[in-house]
Protein backbone atom coordinates (compact mmCIF):
# COMPACT_ATOMS: atom_id res chain seq x y z
CA UNK A 1 0.00 0.00 0.00
CA UNK A 2 2.88 2.37 0.68
CA UNK A 3 3.81 5.01 -1.85
CA UNK A 4 5.91 3.64 -4.68
CA UNK A 5 9.27 5.34 -4.57
CA UNK A 6 12.71 5.19 -6.12
CA UNK A 7 14.15 6.42 -2.84
CA UNK A 8 15.26 4.38 0.18
CA UNK A 9 12.69 2.48 2.21
CA UNK A 10 13.86 4.21 5.39
CA UNK A 11 16.14 7.13 6.23
CA UNK A 12 18.33 6.70 9.32
CA UNK A 13 18.77 10.02 11.13
CA UNK A 14 21.43 9.94 13.85
CA UNK A 15 23.91 12.17 15.65
CA UNK A 16 27.53 11.60 14.65
CA UNK A 17 29.77 10.63 17.56
CA UNK A 18 32.93 12.75 17.62
CA UNK A 19 36.28 11.05 17.09
CA UNK A 20 38.59 10.42 20.04
CA UNK A 21 41.24 12.42 18.19
CA UNK A 22 43.71 9.54 18.23
CA UNK A 23 42.39 7.68 15.22
CA UNK A 24 42.09 4.49 17.25
CA UNK A 25 38.31 4.14 17.11
CA UNK A 26 35.61 4.27 14.45
CA UNK A 27 33.04 6.59 16.09
CA UNK A 28 29.89 5.40 14.29
CA UNK A 29 30.78 1.71 13.98
CA UNK A 30 27.85 0.46 16.06
CA UNK A 31 25.32 2.69 14.29
CA UNK A 32 26.54 1.21 11.00
CA UNK A 33 26.02 -2.28 12.39
CA UNK A 34 22.45 -1.42 13.38
CA UNK A 35 21.85 0.09 9.94
CA UNK A 36 23.16 -3.05 8.23
CA UNK A 37 21.00 -5.32 10.38
CA UNK A 38 17.89 -3.23 9.68
CA UNK A 39 18.56 -3.25 5.94
CA UNK A 40 18.95 -7.05 5.98
CA UNK A 41 15.55 -7.43 7.65
CA UNK A 42 13.90 -4.93 5.29
CA UNK A 43 15.19 -6.85 2.26
CA UNK A 44 13.73 -10.09 3.67
CA UNK A 45 10.37 -8.54 4.56
CA UNK A 46 9.73 -6.52 1.38
CA UNK A 47 10.35 -6.61 -2.36
CA UNK A 48 12.55 -3.51 -2.29
CA UNK A 49 15.78 -3.59 -4.32
CA UNK A 50 18.85 -4.33 -2.25
CA UNK A 51 20.46 -0.92 -2.49
CA UNK A 52 17.18 0.86 -1.64
CA UNK A 53 16.49 -0.82 1.70
CA UNK A 54 17.78 2.17 3.63
CA UNK A 55 19.88 5.35 3.68
CA UNK A 56 22.68 6.25 6.10
CA UNK A 57 24.87 9.17 5.11
CA UNK A 58 28.27 7.63 5.91
CA UNK A 59 27.36 4.40 4.11
CA UNK A 60 25.07 5.42 1.25
CA UNK A 61 26.95 8.47 -0.05
CA UNK A 62 29.97 7.47 -2.11
CA UNK A 63 33.21 9.39 -2.49
CA UNK A 64 32.75 12.10 -5.11
CA UNK A 65 28.96 12.29 -4.71
CA UNK A 66 27.28 15.64 -4.12
CA UNK A 67 26.64 15.15 -0.39
CA UNK A 68 23.95 17.86 0.14
CA UNK A 69 22.03 16.76 -2.95
CA UNK A 70 22.18 13.05 -2.08
CA UNK A 71 20.93 13.78 1.43
CA UNK A 72 18.10 16.00 0.18
CA UNK A 73 16.99 13.47 -2.44
CA UNK A 74 16.85 10.64 0.10
CA UNK A 75 14.86 12.73 2.61
CA UNK A 76 12.45 13.72 -0.16
CA UNK A 77 11.84 10.16 -1.37
CA UNK A 78 12.13 7.78 1.62
CA UNK A 79 9.02 6.04 2.93
CA UNK A 80 9.90 6.06 6.63
CA UNK A 81 12.02 8.39 8.79
CA UNK A 82 13.92 6.60 11.60
CA UNK A 83 15.52 8.99 14.13
CA UNK A 84 17.96 7.44 16.61
CA UNK A 85 17.13 9.11 19.92
CA UNK A 86 20.09 9.98 22.14
CA UNK A 87 21.11 13.00 24.25
CA UNK A 88 23.45 14.05 21.44
CA UNK A 89 20.68 13.72 18.80
CA UNK A 90 18.55 16.52 20.26
CA UNK A 91 21.38 19.04 20.41
CA UNK A 92 22.42 18.43 16.79
CA UNK A 93 21.21 21.21 14.43
CA UNK A 94 21.59 18.85 11.46
CA UNK A 95 19.34 16.23 13.06
CA UNK A 96 16.81 18.98 13.81
CA UNK A 97 16.94 20.07 10.17
CA UNK A 98 16.43 16.49 8.94
CA UNK A 99 13.38 16.21 11.20
CA UNK A 100 12.01 19.49 9.81
CA UNK A 101 12.49 18.53 6.16
CA UNK A 102 10.82 15.13 6.54
CA UNK A 103 7.97 16.59 8.61
CA UNK A 104 7.04 18.87 5.73
CA UNK A 105 5.90 15.82 3.76
CA UNK A 106 2.23 15.12 4.33
CA UNK A 107 1.53 11.57 5.52
CA UNK A 108 -1.84 9.86 5.10
CA UNK A 109 -2.92 6.48 6.43
CA UNK A 110 -4.22 3.83 4.05
CA UNK A 111 -6.30 0.71 4.51
CA UNK A 112 -8.61 -0.30 7.33
CA UNK A 113 -6.04 0.18 10.11
CA UNK A 114 -4.90 3.67 9.20
CA UNK A 115 -7.37 6.22 7.92
CA UNK A 116 -6.62 9.94 7.80
CA UNK A 117 -3.58 11.94 8.83
CA UNK A 118 -0.83 10.01 10.61
CA UNK A 119 2.96 9.88 10.83
CA UNK A 120 5.73 8.01 9.00
CA UNK A 121 8.26 8.70 11.78
CA UNK A 122 9.48 5.56 13.59
CA UNK A 123 11.84 6.59 16.41
CA UNK A 124 14.39 4.19 17.87
CA UNK A 125 16.13 4.59 21.22
CA UNK A 126 19.92 4.51 20.72
CA UNK A 127 20.82 5.59 24.24
CA UNK A 128 18.50 6.59 27.11
CA UNK A 129 17.08 10.12 27.03
CA UNK A 130 15.51 11.86 30.01
CA UNK A 131 12.12 13.47 29.50
CA UNK A 132 13.47 17.00 29.97
CA UNK A 133 15.92 16.42 27.10
CA UNK A 134 13.10 15.86 24.60
CA UNK A 135 12.14 18.96 22.58
CA UNK A 136 8.46 19.89 22.64
CA UNK A 137 7.94 18.84 19.03
CA UNK A 138 8.76 15.17 19.78
CA UNK A 139 7.23 14.63 23.22
CA UNK A 140 4.01 13.18 21.83
CA UNK A 141 5.82 10.69 19.57
CA UNK A 142 5.85 7.18 21.06
CA UNK A 143 9.31 5.58 21.10
CA UNK A 144 9.36 3.08 24.01
CA UNK A 145 7.50 0.10 22.53
CA UNK A 146 7.01 -2.81 24.92
CA UNK A 147 7.56 -5.45 22.22
CA UNK A 148 11.20 -4.33 21.93
CA UNK A 149 11.86 -5.57 25.47
CA UNK A 150 12.54 -4.00 28.87
CA UNK A 151 16.31 -4.01 28.34
CA UNK A 152 15.83 -1.94 25.17
CA UNK A 153 13.99 0.66 27.21
CA UNK A 154 16.63 0.61 29.94
CA UNK A 155 19.82 0.54 27.85
CA UNK A 156 18.85 1.52 24.33
CA UNK A 157 20.15 -0.20 21.21
CA UNK A 158 23.71 0.98 21.90
CA UNK A 159 23.74 -0.81 25.27
CA UNK A 160 22.29 -3.98 23.74
CA UNK A 161 24.76 -4.14 20.88
CA UNK A 162 27.78 -3.49 23.10
CA UNK A 163 27.09 -6.16 25.76
CA UNK A 164 27.52 -9.71 24.49
CA UNK A 165 25.10 -11.17 27.05
CA UNK A 166 22.37 -8.92 25.59
CA UNK A 167 22.79 -10.36 22.09
CA UNK A 168 19.35 -12.01 22.07
CA UNK A 169 17.74 -8.76 23.32
CA UNK A 170 19.47 -6.79 20.56
CA UNK A 171 18.34 -9.21 17.87
CA UNK A 172 14.76 -9.16 19.09
CA UNK A 173 14.65 -5.36 19.34
CA UNK A 174 16.08 -4.89 15.83
CA UNK A 175 13.67 -7.42 14.34
CA UNK A 176 10.67 -5.71 15.94
CA UNK A 177 11.97 -2.30 14.86
CA UNK A 178 12.27 -3.54 11.27
CA UNK A 179 8.74 -4.94 11.42
CA UNK A 180 7.50 -1.57 12.65
CA UNK A 181 9.29 0.21 9.78
CA UNK A 182 7.68 -2.14 7.26
CA UNK A 183 4.25 -1.78 8.85
CA UNK A 184 4.43 2.00 8.51
CA UNK A 185 6.00 1.81 5.05
CA UNK A 186 3.13 -0.34 3.78
CA UNK A 187 0.22 1.47 5.48
CA UNK A 188 1.23 5.14 5.32
CA UNK A 189 1.54 7.14 2.10
CA UNK A 190 3.96 10.08 2.24
CA UNK A 191 3.88 12.72 -0.46
CA UNK A 192 7.23 13.37 -2.23
CA UNK A 193 9.40 16.11 -0.82
CA UNK A 194 10.99 19.09 -2.58
CA UNK A 195 14.69 18.06 -2.54
CA UNK A 196 15.45 21.15 -0.45
CA UNK A 197 19.01 21.23 0.94
CA UNK A 198 19.34 21.13 4.71
CA UNK A 199 21.31 24.36 4.89
CA UNK A 200 18.13 26.39 4.46
CA UNK A 201 15.94 24.32 6.79
CA UNK A 202 14.99 25.24 10.35
CA UNK A 203 16.24 23.29 13.35
CA UNK A 204 13.15 21.63 14.83
CA UNK A 205 14.98 21.18 18.14
CA UNK A 206 16.06 24.80 18.61
CA UNK A 207 14.99 26.27 21.97
CA UNK A 208 11.77 28.26 22.05
CA UNK A 209 12.23 32.06 22.23
CA UNK A 210 11.30 34.01 25.33
CA UNK A 211 7.62 34.82 25.76
CA UNK A 212 6.73 38.36 24.62
CA UNK A 213 5.53 40.69 27.35
CA UNK A 214 3.48 43.10 25.20
CA UNK A 215 -0.30 43.37 24.70
CA UNK A 216 -2.42 40.35 23.76
CA UNK A 217 -3.70 39.68 20.25
CA UNK A 218 -6.06 36.85 19.45
CA UNK A 219 -5.80 34.89 16.20
CA UNK A 220 -9.04 33.18 15.16
CA UNK A 221 -8.90 30.61 12.36
CA UNK A 222 -11.94 29.82 10.22
CA UNK A 223 -10.71 27.03 7.94
CA UNK A 224 -11.41 23.51 6.78
CA UNK A 225 -9.85 20.28 8.02
CA UNK A 226 -9.40 16.78 6.65
CA UNK A 227 -12.70 14.94 6.67
CA UNK A 228 -14.68 18.20 6.62
CA UNK A 229 -13.83 19.64 3.20
CA UNK A 230 -16.25 20.67 0.43
CA UNK A 231 -16.73 18.18 -2.39
CA UNK A 232 -13.77 18.03 -4.79
CA UNK A 233 -11.63 20.34 -2.60
CA UNK A 234 -7.96 19.22 -2.59
CA UNK A 235 -6.77 17.98 0.84
CA UNK A 236 -3.16 19.12 0.20
CA UNK A 237 -3.69 22.38 2.07
CA UNK A 238 -5.24 20.90 5.21
CA UNK A 239 -4.50 18.81 8.29
CA UNK A 240 -6.45 17.21 11.13
CA UNK A 241 -7.68 20.57 12.52
CA UNK A 242 -8.26 24.10 11.13
CA UNK A 243 -5.04 25.16 12.88
CA UNK A 244 -3.11 22.98 10.41
CA UNK A 245 -4.44 24.91 7.37
CA UNK A 246 -1.56 25.82 5.02
CA UNK A 247 -2.99 27.77 2.04
CA UNK A 248 0.45 28.55 0.60
CA UNK A 249 1.59 24.93 0.30
CA UNK A 250 4.15 24.00 -1.02
CA UNK A 251 5.79 27.46 -0.87
CA UNK A 252 5.36 27.34 2.90
CA UNK A 253 6.08 24.18 4.90
CA UNK A 254 4.16 25.31 7.98
CA UNK A 255 0.53 25.94 8.97
CA UNK A 256 -0.53 29.52 8.33
CA UNK A 257 -1.20 30.20 12.01
CA UNK A 258 2.44 29.37 12.80
CA UNK A 259 3.61 31.98 10.29
CA UNK A 260 1.14 34.54 11.67
CA UNK A 261 2.26 33.91 15.25
CA UNK A 262 5.90 34.41 14.20
CA UNK A 263 5.13 37.80 12.66
CA UNK A 264 2.79 38.99 15.40
CA UNK A 265 5.16 38.01 18.20
CA UNK A 266 7.87 39.94 16.38
CA UNK A 267 5.64 42.99 16.84
CA UNK A 268 5.80 42.32 20.61
CA UNK A 269 2.36 40.81 21.11
CA UNK A 270 1.41 37.84 23.20
CA UNK A 271 -0.54 35.47 20.96
CA UNK A 272 -3.73 33.54 21.76
CA UNK A 273 -4.89 31.13 19.04
CA UNK A 274 -8.30 29.52 18.65
CA UNK A 275 -10.50 27.89 16.04
CA UNK A 276 -13.65 29.77 15.05
CA UNK A 277 -15.99 27.28 16.76
CA UNK A 278 -13.83 26.90 19.85
CA UNK A 279 -15.19 28.36 23.06
CA UNK A 280 -12.81 30.97 24.44
CA UNK A 281 -12.73 33.60 27.14
CA UNK A 282 -13.27 37.14 25.92
CA UNK A 283 -9.94 38.76 25.13
CA UNK A 284 -9.71 42.46 25.81
CA UNK A 285 -7.62 43.39 22.79
CA UNK A 286 -7.35 43.32 19.00
CA UNK A 287 -8.05 40.20 16.93
CA UNK A 288 -7.07 38.81 13.52
CA UNK A 289 -9.55 36.56 11.70
CA UNK A 290 -7.86 34.20 9.21
CA UNK A 291 -10.52 33.08 6.73
CA UNK A 292 -10.43 30.14 4.35
CA UNK A 293 -13.04 31.08 1.74
CA UNK A 294 -13.91 27.44 1.14
CA UNK A 295 -15.64 27.16 4.54
CA UNK A 296 -18.32 29.53 3.23
CA UNK A 297 -19.81 26.61 1.32
CA UNK A 298 -20.84 25.25 4.71
CA UNK A 299 -24.10 26.86 5.96
CA UNK A 300 -23.02 26.51 9.60
CA UNK A 301 -19.78 28.36 8.99
CA UNK A 302 -21.58 31.10 7.05
CA UNK A 303 -24.04 31.58 9.93
CA UNK A 304 -21.25 31.70 12.52
CA UNK A 305 -19.31 34.28 10.50
CA UNK A 306 -22.42 36.45 10.07
CA UNK A 307 -22.89 36.31 13.83
CA UNK A 308 -19.26 37.35 14.35
CA UNK A 309 -19.67 40.25 11.91
CA UNK A 310 -22.72 41.59 13.76
CA UNK A 311 -20.75 41.87 16.99
CA UNK A 312 -19.37 45.12 15.54
CA UNK A 313 -15.80 44.62 16.72
CA UNK A 314 -13.87 47.14 14.66
CA UNK A 315 -10.71 45.81 16.30
CA UNK A 316 -11.04 42.51 14.37
CA UNK A 317 -8.90 42.56 11.24
CA UNK A 318 -9.98 40.23 8.42
CA UNK A 319 -7.28 38.42 6.43
CA UNK A 320 -8.21 36.17 3.48
CA UNK A 321 -5.40 34.16 1.83
CA UNK A 322 -6.16 33.02 -1.73
CA UNK A 323 -3.23 31.15 -3.26
CA UNK A 324 -2.98 32.04 -6.94
CA UNK A 325 -1.17 28.72 -7.53
CA UNK A 326 -4.00 26.64 -6.01
CA UNK A 327 -5.44 24.60 -8.92
CA UNK A 328 -8.93 24.70 -7.32
CA UNK A 329 -8.88 28.48 -7.06
CA UNK A 330 -9.95 29.54 -10.54
CA UNK A 331 -13.22 27.59 -10.44
CA UNK A 332 -14.57 29.11 -7.24
CA UNK A 333 -12.82 32.47 -7.07
CA UNK A 334 -15.67 34.86 -7.91
CA UNK A 335 -18.37 32.86 -6.15
CA UNK A 336 -16.40 32.61 -2.91
CA UNK A 337 -15.22 36.23 -3.01
CA UNK A 338 -18.88 37.29 -3.19
CA UNK A 339 -19.66 34.93 -0.31
CA UNK A 340 -17.07 36.70 1.86
CA UNK A 341 -18.78 40.07 1.25
CA UNK A 342 -22.19 38.53 1.96
CA UNK A 343 -21.16 36.84 5.22
CA UNK A 344 -18.85 39.59 6.54
CA UNK A 345 -20.07 42.89 5.07
CA UNK A 346 -18.84 45.00 7.95
CA UNK A 347 -15.37 43.45 8.18
CA UNK A 348 -14.77 43.65 4.43
CA UNK A 349 -16.00 47.26 4.32
CA UNK A 350 -13.59 48.26 7.09
CA UNK A 351 -10.66 46.77 5.16
CA UNK A 352 -11.59 48.58 1.94
CA UNK A 353 -12.21 51.91 3.67
CA UNK A 354 -8.82 51.61 5.35
CA UNK A 355 -7.02 51.03 2.05
CA UNK A 356 -6.36 47.36 2.84
CA UNK A 357 -8.55 45.70 0.21
CA UNK A 358 -5.56 43.55 -0.74
CA UNK A 359 -5.97 41.68 2.56
CA UNK A 360 -9.25 40.22 1.24
CA UNK A 361 -7.48 38.15 -1.41
CA UNK A 362 -3.77 37.60 -0.73
CA UNK A 363 -2.26 35.63 -3.64
CA UNK A 364 1.13 34.52 -2.32
CA UNK A 365 3.33 34.19 0.75
CA UNK A 366 5.36 37.33 0.10
CA UNK A 367 2.25 39.49 -0.15
CA UNK A 368 0.90 37.91 3.02
CA UNK A 369 4.06 38.79 4.97
CA UNK A 370 3.80 42.39 3.74
CA UNK A 371 0.07 42.89 4.41
CA UNK A 372 -0.37 41.19 7.77
CA UNK A 373 1.52 43.80 9.86
CA UNK A 374 -0.68 46.53 8.32
CA UNK A 375 -3.84 44.69 9.36
CA UNK A 376 -2.45 44.12 12.86
CA UNK A 377 -1.60 47.80 13.26
CA UNK A 378 -5.07 48.88 12.08
CA UNK A 379 -6.83 46.43 14.43
CA UNK A 380 -4.68 47.55 17.37
CA UNK A 381 -5.30 51.24 16.76
CA UNK A 382 -9.02 50.64 16.32
CA UNK A 383 -9.07 48.82 19.64
CA UNK A 384 -7.25 51.66 21.41
CA UNK A 385 -9.64 54.22 19.94
CA UNK A 386 -12.75 52.29 20.97
CA UNK A 387 -11.35 51.54 24.44
CA UNK A 388 -10.69 55.23 25.13
CA UNK A 389 -7.35 54.59 26.79
CA UNK A 390 -6.01 58.11 26.32
CA UNK A 391 -5.82 60.40 29.34
CA UNK A 392 -7.82 63.66 29.26
CA UNK A 393 -6.15 66.20 27.00
CA UNK A 394 -3.98 63.56 25.39
CA UNK A 395 -4.32 61.91 22.03
CA UNK A 396 -4.94 58.19 21.76
CA UNK A 397 -1.60 56.31 21.64
CA UNK A 398 -0.92 54.42 18.43
CA UNK A 399 0.74 51.08 17.84
CA UNK A 400 3.83 51.37 15.67
CA UNK A 401 5.12 48.64 13.41
CA UNK A 402 8.48 47.16 14.29
CA UNK A 403 10.40 44.51 12.42
CA UNK A 404 8.07 42.09 10.66
CA UNK A 405 8.77 39.21 13.00
CA UNK A 406 11.62 36.77 13.36
CA UNK A 407 13.08 34.94 10.37
CA UNK A 408 10.68 32.73 8.40
CA UNK A 409 10.03 29.45 10.18
CA UNK A 410 11.24 30.60 13.60
CA UNK A 411 9.34 28.93 16.43
CA UNK A 412 6.47 30.96 17.91
CA UNK A 413 5.90 30.87 21.64
CA UNK A 414 2.35 29.53 21.56
CA UNK A 415 1.68 25.79 21.31
CA UNK A 416 2.10 24.93 17.65
CA UNK A 417 0.09 22.28 15.85
CA UNK A 418 2.22 19.20 15.23
CA UNK A 419 4.50 19.39 12.07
Amino acid sequence: MGTASKGPYFFLSYAHTPSDGLGKSEPNLWVRRLYGDLCAHIREMTTVQGDLAGFMDSTSIRTGDDWPTALAESLAACRVFVPLYSPRYFISPWCGKEWTVFSRRQATGQGERRIGATSAVVPALWSPVRDHQLPLCVRNVQYTHSELGHRYQEYGLYGLVKVSSFRADYQRAVLHLARRIVEIGETVAVEPGTHAHLQGADDAFAPEPALPTGPTLRITVAAGALGRLPERRSPLYYGPTPLHWNPYHPESAYPLVTLVANIVEGLNYRVIVRELDQEADLVDGPEILLLDRWVLRDPKHRARLRELDTEHRSSTGLVVPWNSADPDGSAGQHELAAAVDEALPRATSLQRQGGRAGALSIPDLGSFRALLPQVVEAAANSYLSSAGTALPGESTPRFKLGAAGPPPGASPTWARPGL
